[in-house]
């Protein structure tokens, strides 16, 4: 049988833990270790396989949205036993939804042809409208954080919400 310099890191030593006396014991092992071309290729392969995953989580971590404030649903109209046939102030049939979250949220009045709404608190910011796809649109609050988007994008939505307190992003809702 051949010995293999990793061989004794899966024995026990004479006190029942480490194999090595001491850490000079260790590392004069390791450096025989590491000259052997084969555990020199086999420990510099993991660590290059390692260093790409890393790299890989960083760039998976940057499309994954993570800093953004996931919002709750607190508050949807259709959820109420609302008589039939109310209408919003406008005269059409709208359904109200309001997000929250961590001193964040929104409020959204959908209709059929369009979507407005305002941050929560009220103040200027930034709101993007989302589908699955990509961004449908993009504006600019006014000063108390009103916002309106005269689109119908077919499907599910979400919207994306910057201001001063922070950057949130609601749940998918379909339309």
């Amino acid at each position: 049988m051949s010995w293999h310099s990793d061989d004794r890191a899966h024995t026990a030593g004479p006190h029942g833990g480490s194999p090595w006396v001491d850490d000079e014991a260790l590392a004069a092992e390791l450096s025989v270790a590491l000259s052997e071309a084969e555990t020199y290729d086999r420990v510099v392969a993991g660590a290059d396989l390692a260093f790409r995953a890393h790299r890989e989580m960083i760039d998976a971590r940057a499309g994954l949205e993570m800093d953004l404030l996931l919002l709750d649903l607190v508050y949807d109209s259709l959820a109420l036993d609302a008589p039939a046939g109310v209408r919003d102030r406008s005269g059409g049939s709208s359904r109200t939804l309001v997000f929250e979250g961590h001193g964040l949220g929104v409020e959204v009045e959908v209709e059929t042809s369009s979507i407005e709404g305002q941050l929560l608190p009220a103040g200027s910011g930034h709101v993007t409208l989302q589908t699955p796809d990509g961004e449908v649109a993009s504006v600019d609050t006014d000063d108390v954080g009103y916002f309106r988007f005269d689109v119908r994008p077919g499907g599910p939505l979400r919207l994306q919400c910057s201001s001063e307190g922070g950057t949130c992003l609601t749940q998918w809702l379909p339309y």
